[in-house]
């Protein structure tokens, strides 16, 4: 895995080098800036797989250095872990809007740093994967359009306030527990999603889970939402509380602002998706004390708050 680390302090590159290297990770760049960073983005031959960023840097912060990052499509869904001394709320919502996806505080720490890449590795061997099926399609049937399994992620950068679901579980985590009191989850649940799939095709079933995603946040007051689709059709949402209008009233928007698409889908002749919102979860709720525990609670509750479907028929 190709590496690059970003920090203006040249003790702490040599220290991160050094880890990564006794952790196995030989291909290691280092960049002492933004700017210095990004210009090695476009002289590398081969790609970067991962990015480490500290936050505070002159000239170009972690956040700003995230942003462009994200804007290349080359680099639009590599993991990217901050690594920084902030643990003010502001930095860590600021990263992970900016397309983060995993957020360290400094002093390093070896095991957390072992633990953190060894998911990393795993990202980007899935990426490789996918890469290489989606290569060997355009190659047999000569489009170029994704098709998505039935539990594939499916790429939602369009969308407002979306994350994969790792980097949603990692946010939380940077949260800690007493800062997740402050954000609700539930689940949204298309229950005829096996059929879009298998009835309409892998590419038409992205097509209308991303139609899906972007109705989502009109549901909601606020800018301040986060989505996660976790696959199988099923979405995750982190709402403030202060924001959150209940699974009742969220199954009433929704519909409504389904109903937009019906006659899109009546003349394209899809399936259109039958929705349910599931019973909102808290840290404190229900004996939840790990942040990252609620995202498993909405899921597993997903089809348990407002069970009658919604959407276009």
């Amino acid at each position: 895995m190709k590496i690059l680390a970003v920090d203006d302090d040249p003790d702490i590159l040599l220290l991160l080098d050094a880890v990564l290297r006794d952790l196995g990770y030989e291909d290691v760049k280092t960049a002492i800036s933004g700017p210095h960073a990004l210009e090695m983005l476009k002289s590398e031959r081969t790609p970067f797989d991962c990015f480490i960023l500290d936050i505070q840097m002159p000239e170009m912060n972690g956040v700003e250095l995230t942003r462009e990052i994200r804007s290349l499509p080359l680099y639009a869904v590599a993991p990217i872990m901050m690594n920084t001394v902030m643990t003010d709320r502001s930095w860590i919502e600021a990263s992970f809007d900016a397309g983060a996806t995993d957020y360290l505080t400094k002093p390093i720490d070896t095991l957390e740093i072992r633990a953190r890449m060894g998911v990393i590795d795993q990202l980007v061997e899935e990426k490789r994967r996918r890469d290489s099926e989606r290569a060997a399609q355009r190659e047999v049937f000569a489009v170029d359009q994704p098709s998505y399994g039935f539990l594939d992620g499916i790429p939602m950068k369009s969308v407002a306030g979306s994350m994969d679901l790792l980097s949603m579980r990692n946010y939380l985590k940077a949260l800690g527990p007493f800062r997740a009191l402050s954000v609700v989850a539930v689940a949204i649940h298309v229950t005829n999603a096996r059929e879009i799939h298998d009835l309409e095709g892998g590419y038409v079933f992205g097509e209308v889970m991303v139609d899906l995603a972007h109705c989502i946040p009109e549901c909601f007051p606020g800018d301040q939402l986060k989505l996660a689709y976790c696959g199988g059709g099923t979405f995750v949402c982190l709402i403030p509380r202060s924001d959150f209008i209940g699974s009742e009233n969220l199954s009433y928007r929704l519909q409504e602002v389904l109903q937009d698409f019906e006659i899109v889908y009546d003349v394209l002749d899809f399936r259109a998706p039958q929705v349910t919102v599931g019973t909102p979860a808290s840290v404190g709720f229900g004996g939840i004390r790990s942040p990252q525990r609620v995202i498993d609670f909405a899921i597993a509750q997903k089809d348990a708050g407002v069970t009658r479907a919604v959407g276009v028929i």
